[in-house]
């Protein structure tokens, strides 16, 4: 196939006359990288994602991804931001092959686009990234339409010394190798077994094949030709500078409005954070306390309170403020409000890890504690910002590859497997409220892995709840069988692995109804502490 294509190019000036590379526009080494490293992806698309679809071969997808779009770059790459993403990319891969999940594939879905974007020399900003990849297709479309099925590109191919170097040398070795083989019978044997199950496999190949498979490989073709060489020049949104030209002297008509803005929420935040730390700092909690309230639902309300500070900030600080001269005198109560934000930023973590101590860790709790983490980046940004006068466009930029790295962060983070060792630690101290969280909530194998440490806790009721929980996944386990190569996961075969160290899990309760009996047990003993 990729012998019948020319190099794109605009048409030649005489028709009758052979195409050189020179012609061409672009070297014969780089059209036939970038068309290799296209006909690779499409093939690599088809197989790991069409047809497995799978974590581990989404997983194989992404770590080939950053060797094409480096083999066929064109431009120098953007180093740093390459060997970022290449890492962060690593790290998701091997998330995918420990426990995958559909964030997992959205991180790696971003990180294709990123390392496009670096491997092309441009710094992977988030709303750039968003254009790069809905340009994509048009950009695959076009570079496609430049390749021309045509007599000359076949002359082309037909006086092309160097692959002549390659085939005649492949057809003298298959030619000789083949007597070879015909010369000695138990060779014949061997080969022939190897080339049957070679046409069998392709036979099975074809046989699977699907009606939507062609359409699928269209778009996955033109989508990676627009990803190896995407179109220049390359669109940004905004200022490309970091920070504003220089801006000429004028005083604000806002100035009063936003000083006065300043002193009144400084007060105000000086206020409550005395009552927050009066009341929910150093202090034992009383019976029936309101946990929910005050650390759930009143961690959200000042995490929005936190965010709407940096909006605040963020919108004061603009450059009409930044052009008057009196903006020294009202930066001095912007870091009075920033150093009381961060004590608010505080007081969140202490309401999160008031209701964590009360009856365990959880995902969404994990997902609290990332969020708070990702608005305190978010102040420190605008905080940096005011300090160093740099642009809105700076700002908007940092902040969203702040979080986007965020959200990368918790995608790669065993979340499951750290809330619950952090619940079996609890229940194994002695303090036996986290334990309703491993009754009642939702928990994947490497969460279970955590669990063993309680098979044998002094208290039947969870000793026996555990062993139920574990019991009913082993017999799962045992029920799916062998499974597939490309749905391997770590977890799951780690967990398979431990299962099969305690036989007695399989023997220890009469039937399945006598497990999900005792983990209902567990469920209701637990749920005192809901």
């Amino acid at each position: 196939m990729s012998s019948n294509l020319s190099t794109p190019a605009d048409p030649p000036s005489n028709p009758s006359s052979n195409l050189s590379s020179k012609d061409l526009g672009i070297p014969i080494r780089l059209a036939t990288r970038e068309i290799t490293a296209a006909l690779v992806w499409t093939f690599a698309a088809d197989v790991l994602i069409f047809r497995l679809a799978t974590y581990l071969s989404i997983a194989i997808f992404l770590v080939l991804t950053p060797i094409l779009f480096r083999y066929a770059a064109k431009n120098l790459p953007h180093r740093r931001s390459l060997a970022i993403c290449g890492a962060l990319s690593g790290l998701v891969a091997l998330r995918l092959l420990w426990q995958g999940s559909p964030l997992a594939i959205f991180s790696a879905t971003l990180l294709v686009v990123a390392m496009s974007m670096a491997a092309s020399g441009v710094v992977p900003f988030v709303l750039e990234g968003f254009l790069w990849l809905g340009r994509s297709f048009v950009d695959g479309t076009n570079r496609i339409s430049r390749y021309r099925f045509t007599s000359q590109a076949i002359d082309q191919v037909r006086n092309h010394h160097r692959l002549a170097s390659v085939l005649l040398p492949v057809a003298a070795v298959l030619a000789f190798g083949g007597i070879f083989v015909m010369a000695n019978p138990d060779l014949v044997s061997w080969v022939g077994g190897h080339v049957t199950s070679a046409w069998n496999i392709t036979l099975d190949w074809f046989s699977s094949f699907s009606v939507w498979e062609i359409p699928f490989c269209v778009l996955a073709l033109t989508i990676g030709m627009g990803l190896i060489r995407p179109l220049s020049p390359y669109l940004r949104f905004g200022d490309q500078s970091e920070v504003d030209g220089e801006i000429a002297p004028s005083e604000s008509g806002l100035y009063s409005a936003y000083r006065n803005t300043l002193i009144a929420v400084t007060t105000l935040f000086a206020a409550y954070l005395c009552f927050e730390f009066w009341t929910l700092w150093r202090r034992d909690f009383p019976e029936g306390f309101y946990y929910a309230g005050y650390a759930h639902q009143g961690a959200a309300w000042l995490t929005i309170a936190l965010g709407l500070a940096t909006v605040s900030l963020s919108v004061i600080f603009g450059r009409s403020l930044l052009a008057d001269p009196r903006m020294p005198k009202v930066r001095w109560w912007a870091w009075i409000w920033s150093a009381e934000s961060l004590l608010l930023a505080l007081a969140v973590y202490n309401r999160l890890l008031i209701y964590i101590g009360y009856n365990g860790m959880t995902q969404l709790r994990m997902v609290g504690l990332f969020g708070i983490t990702a608005v305190v980046i978010g102040f420190a940004l605008v905080v940096y910002k005011i300090a160093t006068t740099k642009n809105f466009w700076w700002l908007l930029r940092s902040q969203m590859l702040a979080l986007t790295i965020v959200v990368i962060a918790y995608s790669i983070t065993p979340v499951d497997y750290v809330s619950h060792r952090y619940n079996v630690s609890q229940v194994n101290s002695g303090y036996s409220a986290p334990s309703v969280m491993l009754a009642v909530k939702p928990i994947s194998d490497e969460g279970l892995l955590s669990t063993f440490h309680l098979i044998e806790h002094p208290d039947p009721i969870i000793r026996e709840g555990v062993q139920a929980r574990l019991a009913i996944r082993q017999a799962e386990l045992t029920a799916a069988g062998k499974t597939h190569w490309s749905e391997l996961q770590g977890s799951t075969r780690l967990l398979a692995t431990r299962l099969a160290e305690h036989p007695n899990l399989s023997t220890q309760f009469d039937s399945p109804v006598d497990r999900q009996s005792t983990l209902q047990r567990f469920k209701d003993y637990a749920m005192q502490w809901y």
